[in-house]
């Protein structure tokens, strides 16, 4: 039951209560199932399973394969997902598609990274989250735990203070004993300074109040980059990242120093969760 105080920051479209998860039977896609009944379970969220094929005659053999795994999935988790079955030649373009089509509340996408060979599948991931205002978590191994402790968010000092409240109460609500480490830059800039303070005082109250457990991290930057949430990150011990995602219109921005790029493929391996900063989902 989600207490009434915390309603006001509840912007989603209540008709969003699933969480996706694209599965083609590879080991990373075990580890995003398993992130997504985690995730499924602690907010109380319906759990789908999204594989592609370009063979109708594959589909009768790939239905009794993932009843199989909906069976395991019970037995280890607690939770029985549904699945679906899409037929079409470009998976990435199908997840989005369907993202669209179905409104989840989360879609946990498996990637490889983006580095050497990998690179070109971290750009289409990067092209899925650019063009959805569904938020995305992607992750690149397997769940530390069931439980999120550690909560990074980078903010924006130029943002009003109830879109950088309702995203910390939104994590806040399923998980009640997460710490939520929030980073902004000060840039050394008084007039920022004198925002930033003002900022920190009024989300310091509001988070209080509601018994959430917070802590600030300022830097004297312009800006939050990939290298300093990280470092935050690894100091936190951080189970999941949330970052805003930038609009990006050319090519040669996500091939070269996409803040998001470096985020989604860090050497930790931590999740990380993209949600369009004029989304109104979170």
């Amino acid at each position: 039951m989600i207490p009434q105080i915390y309603l006001i920051f509840i912007f989603m479209n209540i008709t969003n209560t699933l969480i996706l998860v694209p599965f083609d039977f590879m080991p990373m896609s075990y580890q995003a199932l398993e992130h997504g009944a985690y995730m499924a379970k602690a907010m109380e969220q319906k759990l789908m399973l999204l594989h592609i094929t370009d063979k109708d005659s594959a589909i009768p053999a790939l239905e009794k394969k993932l009843q199989l795994i909906v069976e395991e999935c019970a037995e280890n988790y607690g939770i029985t997902p549904e699945f679906m079955i899409r037929k079409g030649n470009y998976p990435y373009a199908i997840i989005k598609d369907v993202a669209m089509e179905l409104n989840p509340k989360l879609v946990i996408l498996k990637t490889g990274g983006v580095k050497g060979i990998r690179r070109y599948t971290g750009i289409r991931t990067i092209k899925i989250l650019s063009g959805s205002v569904v938020p995305f978590v992607v992750i690149q191994d397997a769940p530390a735990g069931p439980l999120l402790q550690n909560i990074v968010f980078p903010i924006n000092f130029l943002e009003q203070h109830d879109t950088k409240l309702k995203r910390v109460v939104f994590f806040s609500l399923f998980y009640p004993d997460a710490t939520m480490h929030i980073i902004t830059p000060s840039g050394k800039d008084t007039e920022k300074e004198k925002i930033i303070a003002t900022d920190i005082k009024v989300m310091t109250k509001a988070l209080e109040d509601r018994q959430i457990k917070v802590k600030f991290i300022l830097h004297d930057k312009k800006k939050n980059t990939a290298e300093d949430i990280l470092l935050i990150a690894r100091k936190a011990n951080a189970d999941m990242i949330m970052t805003p995602m930038e609009k990006v219109s050319t090519l040669s921005k996500f091939l070269f120093g996409l803040r998001e790029e470096k985020l989604i493929s860090n050497a930790e391996k931590i999740p990380v969760m993209c949600v369009h900063s004029d989304s109104d989902v979170l």
